[in-house]
């Protein structure tokens, strides 16, 4: 698809809605670091009914007294409202990207690289809301809770993706190789660590939701220096979350050594990025294991989580800057006309 839209769809991409964009993706991973507060804390049924806590429409549900959860258990005031504030702020992330959607519809609908990300992302926190309630209704079975986190992030990266574009010269059909060889290499290195890192977070939900994290508590090298007997689902997904951990954290250190020797002496955007993933990864090396020492204590628990959304979305960033031409290289940079319809 060619990068060039004809001139009369050649209009500003207005500030206000550069705005938004960006505050749905602040928003998105606010959604995730909650839900994350919200499992670890085991707080998923503090509110047993959906869309309101305790009946139908209860959207404002008592903060003291005695509650007992979706399987019987007494919660308190502050597992209702970490389940519920979650509720609160996905629902905020909805109008947020229902408006987004009307704008986009009304002014940018000839622009592929906004309407499409806007319209997928719609969809998906509409698919969202359905998923929460069946995690509620289902009392949070594993499988539909991974498949609720995979959503949760991938719309994250969508909203990133449109903040991104939407400050760009102009919004594009989506990301491209680019043309130049090593500057191509390192874009399809980045794509595959990133996708990479998103089925180690689904993983890792996943392993949170059956419960395995400390499946090898009493034999802590088992996973690490060797692969011994391992005779139940807890022990294999902890092995491959282990694994692919390994693997991820290499390629992101790869991909930031790489992108440094490639970029001009005065860097540039991708180089900041994968700097910025680099360093995330190791805080997550140092949160994974205070888990495994502190029988996964929410104190680290949480942050684990949301530094996994944050080293996601900095890749993110990495990526579509390396499909900015001017990223890489030492050709210099010139500033870019914000309207739709100029070059990239």
């Amino acid at each position: 698809m060619s990068d060039v839209i004809s001139s009369a769809d050649a209009r500003p991409v207005r500030a206000g809605f550069r705005r938004l964009a960006v505050a749905a993706a602040i928003t998105s991973l606010v959604v995730i670091a909650v839900g994350g507060a919200t499992r670890a804390t085991d707080s998923g049924l503090a509110c047993p009914t959906w869309p309101g806590c305790f009946t139908g429409g209860d959207f404002l549900p008592p903060i003291t007294g005695e509650f007992v959860d979706g399987l019987g258990r007494n919660v308190t005031g502050i597992n209702i409202w970490l389940e519920h504030s979650h509720r609160l702020v996905a629902g905020l992330l909805a109008v947020q990207v229902a408006a987004l959607l009307v704008w986009v519809l009304r002014r940018y609908r000839h622009v592929p690289g906004l309407l499409w990300p806007v319209v997928v992302a719609a969809v998906a926190v509409n698919v969202q809301a359905l998923l929460g309630a069946l995690v509620v209704w289902n009392l949070v079975q594993a499988e539909l809770v991974t498949l609720h986190l995979g959503l949760g992030t991938a719309t994250m990266v969508l909203l990133i993706f449109l903040a991104a574009r939407s400050h760009g010269a102009v919004a594009t059909a989506g990301l491209r190789r680019p043309a130049e060889p090593n500057r191509a290499r390192l874009w399809r290195l980045s794509v595959i660590t990133t996708a990479m890192l998103w089925g180690q977070i689904l993983i890792g939900g996943h392993l949170s939701g059956i419960h395995g994290g400390l499946a090898f508590k009493s034999r802590p090298l088992l996973g690490i220096f060797t692969i011994g007997p391992i005779t139940i689902e807890e022990e294999a997904i902890n092995v491959v979350h282990r694994y692919l951990a390994y693997a991820v954290a290499a390629l992101v250190m790869v991909l930031a050594i790489r992108i440094k020797r490639s970029v001009d002496a005065a860097g540039g955007p991708a180089q900041l990025w994968a700097r910025v993933s680099a360093g995330l990864v190791g805080l997550q090396i140092v949160l994974g294991v205070t888990n495994l020492y502190s029988d996964l204590s929410y104190v680290s628990v949480i942050p684990h989580l949301a530094v996994a959304s944050w080293i996601l979305a900095a890749l993110t960033m990495t990526t579509i800057h390396l499909c900015d031409r001017d990223d890489l290289g030492s050709a210099a940079r010139t500033p870019a006309p914000d309207r739709i319809g100029a070059g990239v």
